[in-house]
């Protein structure tokens, strides 16, 4: 080890990205992988900017209480994971922590003073075991596996601790057959999605170019060689999807399914490859939490952006006068509209549309909203605030995947009228610093 590049720090706390913050003795601000709050550690700088610098911990001189030994093989090469030196129990304070100094931080006085009644983590039964889809990246070589940390270096892997069990059967079942090298050799990643409601798996190749008869030949083999419950697709970025090859076949087996509870049960369905809440358990909670929010009635009428496949829209359309949902990808508004059809729901009405486009669009309408319910990918939702204030009445709930984002969101919407109730994280993805949280801003 380079001695110039080995420093003993103590850390002060983990900030957004799951970094432990620290000073170097000269003064100098650095981020540490895998440092917990209060532990003493040498550390190894890995990148030197003008701010601040880069480090990974490379010895505990005085643990943390809560350190434990990561229990995946790959921990510390693989760049997925970067919360497992930690039991779950101080995974979530310190996501909770994490919200609170980014609240506190704000300039805002009305998003600072919410920083103390930030609500605790929502964990989650299954802290393993929970994706249900995993997207494995492919190098020159064909190896398979996740990117390296800061890199796009591939460590291979034969298994991954945050799949469903069944994903990881599949892996090893299929990832050392012919078919899959031979279609991994051409690929720059392959998906493996679960089907929660059928308990099928489908994998979807990226493929480098268009396919050729070698290609449908393998693809149709790992299908069949896989059992009746394996679906391959080929898709890429100049031509259309193919498939499923496999068991069984049809337009139809595109799609994946999941079951909510309710009387009766609601069906969603999503077409392969296309956006689904990765922890199929957590998102019952997630959903729950924004129905119980929303507080609506059979007189409500709500908006939901970023709808998806109707995520939120059909549990709440169950409840309210009307639902309308936007969503500018296409995939997810036949989605939508498949499944509030299959679930005989006729105050439903989705737009496919960017949602800035469609906020103005619903503006010059001269439209308005009991409850709208916001959902944005993690650039959030600049922009929007302004409209926002002019289309909702009552309450906006606002589902985040990034905190800091979050922050300035409700910042500017706290400038239109808004002000913050309830602030709830969930613990969607156990392990990593992820964090989705939603908050409750109701019109002053």
């Amino acid at each position: 080890m380079n001695c110039k590049n080995s420093q003993v720090v103590t850390i002060k706390k983990v900030v957004n990205g799951g970094y432990g913050l620290a000073s170097l003795p000269d003064g100098k601000t650095v981020l540490v992988q895998f440092g917990l709050p209060g532990e003493t550690a040498t550390i190894a700088i890995d990148r030197q900017h003008k701010q601040l610098d880069h480090a990974r911990a490379t010895a505990i001189v005085a643990p943390h209480r809560g350190r434990i030994e990561p229990p995946c093989p790959f921990y510390g090469r693989c760049g997925g994971c970067n919360l497992q030196h930690a039991n779950y129990d101080t995974q979530c304070r310190l996501k909770h922590d994490i919200l609170v100094d980014l609240f506190a931080r704000s300039p805002v006085p009305a998003i600072s003073s919410q920083a103390s009644s930030i609500a605790p983590v929502r964990g989650a039964a299954q802290p393993f075991g929970y994706r249900q889809r995993i997207r494995l990246r492919i190098d020159d070589r064909g190896q398979v596996g996740f990117h390296r940390f800061h890199s796009h270096q591939v460590v291979p892997i034969n298994r991954c601790l945050l799949a469903h069990p069944l994903i990881n059967e599949s892996l090893n079942r299929c990832g050392g057959a012919k078919p899959f090298r031979m279609l991994a050799g051409n690929s720059e990643s392959v998906e493996f999605l679960l089907d929660p409601r059928e308990s099928s798996l489908c994998l979807l190749f990226q493929l480098r170019r268009p396919p050729r008869p070698a290609d449908r030949t393998a693809a149709r083999q790992l299908g069949e060689g896989g059992g009746e419950r394996t679906r391959i697709l080929l898709v890429g970025r100049n031509f259309a999807a193919e498939g499923p090859f496999g068991t069984p076949e049809g337009a139809a087996s595109r799609l994946l399914s999941m079951e909510l509870p309710g009387t009766p049960p609601l069906m969603l369905a999503w077409e392969a490859g296309g956006f689904s809440q990765v922890n199929n358990d957590q998102n019952r909670v997630l959903i729950d939490c924004v129905t119980s929010l929303a507080a609506i009635d059979e007189t409500s009428r709500v908006l939901d952006l970023f709808c998806g496949m109707g995520n939120f829209s059909l549990p709440l359309a169950r409840r309210a006068a009307h639902v309308l949902g936007i969503e500018s990808q296409g995939s997810a508004i036949r989605s939508a509209r498949l499944n509030a059809a299959r679930n005989n729901l006729d105050n439903l009405t989705f737009r496919q549309a960017a949602a800035v486009d469609g906020c103005r669009q619903l503006v010059e309408e001269a439209q308005s909203f009991d409850v709208i319910v916001c959902d944005p990918p993690r650039q959030g939702m600049p922009g929007l605030a302004a409209l926002l204030g002019r289309l909702c009445h009552d309450r906006l709930i606002y589902v985040s995947c990034d905190p800091a984002t979050l922050v300035r969101d409700c910042a500017e919407l706290t400038a239109t009228g808004f002000r913050v109730v309830a602030i709830q994280p969930i613990d969607m993805f156990p392990q990593t610093h992820h964090i989705e949280t939603v908050v409750l801003l109701e019109k002053n």
